[in-house]
């Protein structure tokens, strides 16, 4: 599935949308001929570190790859009218969403995620770098304590792309609370094992995070 991802920044405790469940759904499909899902993602209060998160929220859609529905989202301001007043877009990630390990509980709209955009390595190619992620962390990273699921979205390399990607990748980690998540983040298979690994191909100053709840509103 083609994955876009909106990065939405606003006051910090700001509401990200202004529109949920059956209205979102018919603006979003009215919008997209094609959408295969919609979830309105917002950040938590709980950070790591008590630490302001890097985003208000994303908005996120899915789509088939054929369709071209996805080719219409531009820069995602057609969405606009879905986000809360002084909610703005600050980038957006198109690309492949590929599951690394997704165990049977686990549910869209169910626990908290942890979203991390980032950048790779400074003068490393995209085929290296997202052959890296995928066939040499990925399988780290899905040891990732108490983890129900891990994707994998890597942008699009099309000249038909609507718009250039904000981050060369964005991962995202599920796990059932906060409390499991940020437990996971200070454990020492993320400290060690995978951060020794992501100096290898990421941009580690680049790496952003925000915990999260899931609005499903299509389920993808």
């Amino acid at each position: 599935m083609i994955k876009a991802i909106l990065l939405l920044v606003g006051e910090e405790g700001a509401e990200a949308f202004s529109s949920v469940g059956a209205s979102a759904a018919t603006a979003v499909r009215e919008a997209f001929a094609g959408v295969a899902g919609y979830i309105q993602t917002r950040a938590i209060e709980a950070q790591p570190g008590d630490a302001a998160p890097a985003y208000r929220g994303f908005a996120e859609l899915w789509f088939p790859p054929a369709a071209g529905a996805w080719r219409e989202l531009g820069d995602g301001e057609s969405l606009r009218p879905l986000l809360a007043e002084g909610v703005s877009i600050a980038g957006l990630v198109l690309g492949l969403e590929r599951t690394v390990m997704r165990l049977p509980e686990h549910a869209h709209g169910v626990g908290i995620k942890g979203v991390f955009p980032f950048h790779r390595k400074p003068g490393m190619g995209v085929e290296d770098f997202q052959a890296h992620w995928w066939h040499r962390h990925g399988p780290i990273a899905a040891r990732t304590d108490d983890a129900l699921a891990y994707y994998q979205c890597h942008p699009l390399q099309l000249p038909e792309a609507p718009v250039q990607s904000a981050f060369d990748g964005v991962t995202e980690i599920y796990w059932r609370n906060a409390e499991d998540a940020i437990a996971a983040m200070g454990s020492r298979q993320m400290v060690e094992d995978q951060a020794t690994d992501a100096r290898n191909f990421v941009d580690t100053d680049s790496v952003q995070l925000v915990l999260a709840e899931e609005e499903v509103v299509i389920a993808p």
